[in-house]
């Protein structure tokens, strides 16, 4: 019964060492890194054959800006309607910062705001409207992977 205790002492350890993301333990963070990657390959193939995600690609990459240090790291797509394309950012950048740059570019550029996120379960994030168009900013929290996303997509 101890030595059940103390490996179940030793996983609740683990887990917060890892901030709770199982990702983050070496082993399951090289398979991460290998779906990210195998995800982004399959992402620009349906992009090349797709004119939906192809325009939702120029939104995305093209017409909306990312401040100066964001580098990219990942892409993903609905893989079932084609409805949205995604894309993963590092940055050094806090939240607010980046917040504020997105809310001055949409504002200025005719996008309406349709949530900010705060607060709750879930990532903060931002979302504008314009046209047909959708546009989400979430905050991935602090971290050396991932720790912004930008996803386009169509209003339903």
């Amino acid at each position: 019964m101890m030595r059940i205790i103390s490996v179940l002492g030793f996983a609740i350890l683990i887990l917060l060492i890892t901030a709770c993301n199982p990702w983050r333990l070496p082993l399951l963070k090289e398979e991460a890194r290998k779906q990210d990657d195998r995800i982004t390959r399959e992402t620009e193939e349906a992009i090349k054959k797709s004119s939906k995600l192809q325009e939702l690609n120029q939104l995305c990459t093209e017409k909306i800006p990312k401040p100066t240090d964001f580098e990219l790291l990942n892409k993903h797509r609905d893989f079932h309607e084609e409805t949205f394309v995604g894309y993963g950012y590092r940055s050094k950048l806090d939240y607010q910062t980046v917040k504020r740059f997105y809310l001055d570019y949409f504002a200025q550029n005719g996008w309406v705001l349709a949530e900010d996120k705060n607060d709750g379960w879930g990532d903060p994030k931002i979302e504008v409207h314009k046209d047909s168009y959708r546009v989400t900013i979430y905050d991935m929290g602090a971290g050396e992977g991932k720790n912004y996303s930008i996803v386009c997509g169509k209003l339903k």
